[in-house]
């Protein structure tokens, strides 16, 4: 099978630019493609929660409810604020937009650093939550916890280099399955609720008696981990352009039913967690067992429902990762455009996706999964410290961008000054709460690795900073080049770099003295080692025959034959040594190096020939300098089919937006 039938296999067929509207999704396929994220959250973010609470005992099941309400209050203020910033910065850069535009390049910088923290470690939490839910199922698995995170990582990583609309397809049923099953468990346990028939399971006894100092501050960390419960919803905003037109309002449209499903779930955990005695145990833990999935097992028992609701669940906390695939590489090409990170980031791939985005997606999340040996409750902190940073940097452009707003109102707009001062207020209030959950976390989990991001961030902050100082570099120097300068078009010296005679040497030399009368053929002695002195002696004495004589009778100087030597069979520094020697000789003088290639046309032939050719011109390349230029003279075994690459670009047919 060859390369291009393999990649068509496994990523589809290549994709014109004309197909990129048609690859848009709408709001059917748009929820649960940005919604991932947000859905899969609560099975990690209230779960967290009950971990720190668990020494408080069924103190520390009432303090979960509270802490539960008050994240959904936070969650209802984040959907306010990102509902008027997918209108006043309807690009695809989310809170990197709002805090460039608003709080400077400074702020534009920190944004896309939490940015691309949070979106890798949503990735690395979603997929670890998700085999966790499996291993509490099956416990022979547990050993292979990290090798079943890093297969699922390849899996995604797959999926999504054949494009969001197929992953959208690929992943709506299992989310619509996890929303419909769990729909039907948490009304079930909220009836039971109701009528006063819940029978909770054992309150565990408090591990030392809690004072009030203890009791606050437990309730502190739950309240910062349970925060990432709502993580997910920034994926909207960052992800506009993926929706199909109007985009803005179908974002708009799925931010709210994003927000709602999960404001609903998170509120309906804090009735009936406490109401069952669900508990939360460390991962690590033998006997461990997911909170969603001993609520399930309480309220609907082990029959088949249950094992729906898990199967459900396993799938939307191993496709959450999800989220990140799609507003990660999106999201690159912007910052890229603002020459940030390298312009490879926003070039489209065969299927219209952004490749270099996923794959450093992919390898970023892998590395992380590896560090903490896959396990979620390791990554939750370091999770909340990213999601958190960005939800503070958009309420605090948010209130930025109202103040700017507000200034530019009337005072004879007096409706409008007051709804803009209530935007306001929502943004600073959801902001001082978001805040405090930061620095909690922060402080609280500084030594178990949240430090890891307090070096990360700078370190990419400064290398952001190279980045785009190296492009202004080059932009300067390319910049202005003037009227084009044609006052010397003295013909280069041409040297053919050759091993011996051959058709493909002919054909390099007949290329070379077309283009300049000056040709120098330049045999590479003892490439192959000791003992190859019969070959150039068996060269020079044909070369007055079979070279010299034939250009002579053509009407063109015949090209010299030079020997250099190669003792340390190195293919591009002996050649370095003659352009400088004739450099020095013709000064201002071009030289042009031809190198004879034989094209590997099959996978197959790579390691039956040698790759003296493209080290040479790499090398030449790099060290020739502006003098030099490189040409290469191909030859083909077989004739090449122009009309194969061109069947797979041309006359693609179209796709029409889906659902």
């Amino acid at each position: 099978m060859s390369r291009s039938s393999l990649a068509a296999l496994l990523l589809g067929r290549p994709l014109a630019n004309e197909e990129h509207a048609g690859r848009k999704v709408g709001l059917g396929t748009g929820v649960p493609t940005v919604g991932l994220g947000a859905f899969g959250s609560p099975a990690y973010g209230p779960e967290a929660a009950l971990l720190v609470l668990a020494p408080l005992g069924a103190a520390g099941l009432s303090a979960f409810a509270a802490v539960q309400g008050v994240v959904v209050v936070v969650l209802l203020l984040l959907w306010l604020t990102f509902r008027r910033a997918i209108v006043a910065f309807p690009g695809n850069g989310g809170a990197y937009t709002i805090a460039r535009d608003t709080l400077g390049d400074a702020g534009g910088l920190l944004a896309v650093v939490v940015l691309v923290l949070d979106y890798v470690l949503n990735v690395a939490v979603g997929i670890s939550a998700g085999v966790a839910a499996l291993v509490s199922a099956v416990p022979t698995l547990a050993p292979h916890r990290l090798a079943l995170c890093l297969v699922v990582l390849a899996g995604l990583t797959l999926i999504n280099l054949r494009g969001v609309l197929d992953a959208g397809r690929v992943f709506a049923l299992p989310v619509y399955v996890f929303l419909a099953s769990f729909a039907i468990v948490l009304v079930a346990g909220l009836v039971v609720v109701l009528s006063g028939n819940a029978e909770p399971l054992p309150s565990p006894a408090p591990s030392d008696p809690p004072g009030e100092t203890s009791f606050w501050l437990a309730v502190l960390l739950a309240y910062a981990v349970a925060c990432t419960g709502m993580t997910g919803v920034e994926a909207v905003s960052n992800s506009v352009d993926t929706f199909r037109d109007p985009a803005v309002r179908t974002a708009r449209r799925a931010l709210a039913a994003v927000v709602v499903v999960l404001a609903v779930f998170l509120a309906a955990l804090a009735v009936l967690v406490p109401a069952f005695g669900v508990v939360a145990m460390p991962q690590t833990d033998a006997q461990y067992r997911s909170v969603l999935s001993g609520l399930a097992a309480a309220i609907a028992g082990q029959g088949a429902l249950y094992y729906v609701c898990i199967g459900a669940l396993l799938g939307v906390l191993v496709l959450s990762a999800h989220t990140s695939f799609v507003g990660l590489p999106g999201f690159f090409r912007l910052v890229a455009a603002d020459g940030w990170l390298p312009r490879p980031f926003a070039v489209l791939g065969r299927r219209l996706v952004l490749t270099v985005g996923v794959l450093f997606l992919s390898g970023c999340a892998g590395a992380l999964l590896g560090l903490f040996e896959g396990v979620t409750d390791r990554l939750v902190p370091l999770f909340a410290v990213a999601a958190l940073s960005v939800f503070l940097l958009v309420q605090l452009g948010m209130t930025v961008h109202g103040l700017r707003v507000r200034r530019r109102v009337t005072s004879a707009r007096a409706a409008a000054r007051r709804a803009t001062l209530l935007n306001i207020g929502v943004d600073v209030v959801g902001g001082l709460a978001t805040g405090l959950a930061l620095a909690v976390t922060m402080v609280a989990w500084f030594v178990q690795g949240v430090w890891i991001l307090l070096v990360v961030a700078p370190a990419l902050m400064g290398l952001l900073v190279a980045v785009r100082r190296y492009y202004a570099t080059v932009d300067r120097e390319l910049r202005d080049p003037g009227p084009l300068d044609l006052s010397d078009l003295s013909p280069p010296i041409v040297l053919v770099a050759t091993e011996d005679r051959s058709r493909l040497t002919d054909k390099a030399l007949a290329f070379a003295l077309s283009v300049s009368p000056d040709v120098w053929a330049v045999h590479l002695a003892a490439l192959e080692g000791p003992g190859s002195e019969e070959k150039e002696r068996a060269l020079r004495e044909a070369w007055e025959s079979d070279v010299e004589a034939p250009a002579r009778a053509a009407g063109h100087r015949p090209p010299r034959l030079v020997t250099v030597g190669a003792p340390f069979r190195h293919v591009y520094a002996p050649l370095l040594d003659l352009v400088d020697r004739l450099s020095a000789q013709h000064p201002g003088r071009t030289i042009a190096v031809l190198t004879p290639e034989f094209v590997k046309q099959r996978w197959w032939q790579y390691p039956l020939h040698t790759l003296r050719a493209r080290r040479m011109r790499s090398g030449l390349l790099a060290y020739g300098g502006a003098r030099v230029v490189v040409m290469s003279v191909p030859w083909y075994l077989d004739d090449p089919d122009p009309e194969r690459a061109a069947r797979t670009t041309a006359t693609l047919p179209s796709i029409a937006p889906v659902d």
